[in-house]
């Protein structure tokens, strides 16, 4: 174990008012730590009130030569902490780094941090949990810290990840692809069809009432299955959203909804129209119509409320009922699949949604996708 110099050693925490027997316990339990310390595997640190690195794990010091910290002051400083930024999405100091969040233990704010930290350094990129607590010892105090490497289960959470878009994707061409077939070939065979139907009804004799009431039918029933075949080529791509944009495509969708559902939808647009990315459209139109397609099979509501909003650097989306409701928190527990595809292609845009529910009283659904537009900012 390599220890400190004694000129990084806090001189205020030593005093010679101290009596030899206080002195000596203090002695023993700065050992009995260091001891401890020195038998850790993984990567430990103890600081002292200063925040001076007193003493490391082998492999702590191993990890600061492998990363080119090879002098003294290198590896007892926190020279290549200060490398470690903090990763996570919500953190009570944005962007802390690791030197920062041990001061906040060596300052009294926290008596326990874990945190997950990136370590970027010159030939690798490492993610490592970290945590850090005050132990008490007579006299004062020391900062323990620890960083278990993370790395193959971030890469493999990431990959996961990847998975889950690439699916997305997939899934989005082979549905643009079954949409151009159903309205290009089977849609427009269907509609010649019904054309030679309707012509062979107007070629039946009036006095063969019963075979004329049967191409009719025939006739009724193919505009039925066009209409169908319609229907179904739109909800596996809008075409309208390629060329009208995302407030029309989710107004049409509404006004569909509303005639065929029983359900009636209140749509309202605010600030198109607007350029948008084709993902972020295609992102808040899937959720648009996930939510809808909830709303008419569990949530017996009868009204409904959709609003979309385009601001200089976000696309907002509300949707609202007051219908019968859900318990979120059980929701959760059953791993939805509308739900988790909801969250995955928010995370492809670097969006996020939030849900609020309770029995009895109705769901609202806000989605916020960022979009960054020359000049302004994402809000």
């Amino acid at each position: 174990m390599i220890r400190a110099s004694s000129d990084l050693l806090p001189q205020h925490g030593w005093s010679m008012r101290q009596s030899p027997q206080l002195e000596r316990r203090q002695l023993d339990s700065e050992a009995l730590l260091e001891r401890i310390v020195s038998a850790c595997a993984s990567n430990v640190a103890a600081f002292d009130e200063t925040g001076a690195i007193l003493y490391v794990s082998r492999a702590w010091l191993v990890f600061a030569e492998q990363n080119g910290f090879t002098s003294v002051k290198d590896a007892y400083g926190l020279y290549h902490l200060q490398t470690c930024q903090d990763s996570a999405a919500s953190r009570a100091i944005e962007g802390a780094s690791l030197k920062e969040s041990v001061q906040r233990i060596i300052d009294g704010r926290h008596a326990e941090i874990h945190e997950e930290y990136v370590f970027n350094g010159p030939t690798t990129t490492k993610w490592f949990l970290m945590r850090a607590a005050r132990i008490d010892m007579r006299g004062g105090f020391r900062a323990l810290v620890t960083l278990q490497d993370i790395t193959r289960r971030r890469k493999a959470e990431e990959e996961l990840r990847n998975i889950g878009g690439r699916l997305i994707n997939a899934q989005e061409e082979e549905r643009s692809r079954l949409a151009r077939e159903l309205h290009d070939d089977l849609s427009q065979r269907l509609a010649l069809l019904a054309i030679g139907i309707e012509q062979l009804g107007q070629k039946v004799p009036e006095s063969q009432s019963g075979l004329r009431s049967c191409v009719q039918h025939l006739w009724t029933q193919t505009n039925e299955l066009c209409s169908d075949i319609h229907t179904l080529s739109y909800q596996l791509h809008p075409f309208k959203l390629d060329h009208l944009g995302l407030s029309a495509a989710i107004k049409s969708l509404c006004e569909e909804l509303s005639g065929h559902q029983g359900l009636k939808i209140r749509f309202q647009q605010k600030g198109f129209p607007a350029e948008l990315p084709e993902d972020v459209t295609l992102c808040v139109f899937r959720i648009a119509q996930e939510s809808l397609h909830n709303v008419v099979k569990h949530s017996g509501a009868r009204d409904a409320q959709v609003t979309v909003t385009r601001t200089a650097g976000a696309v907002r989306l509300r949707i609202s009922d007051e219908g019968c409701g859900f318990d979120i928190e059980f929701a959760k527990t059953k791993k939805r699949l509308g739900l988790i595809s909801m969250k995955e292609r928010l995370r492809l845009v670097g969006g996020e949604i939030s849900i609020h529910s309770q029995p009895a009283k109705g769901t609202q659904i806000d989605v916020l996708v960022p979009v960054v537009v020359k000049g302004h900012e994402p809000e």
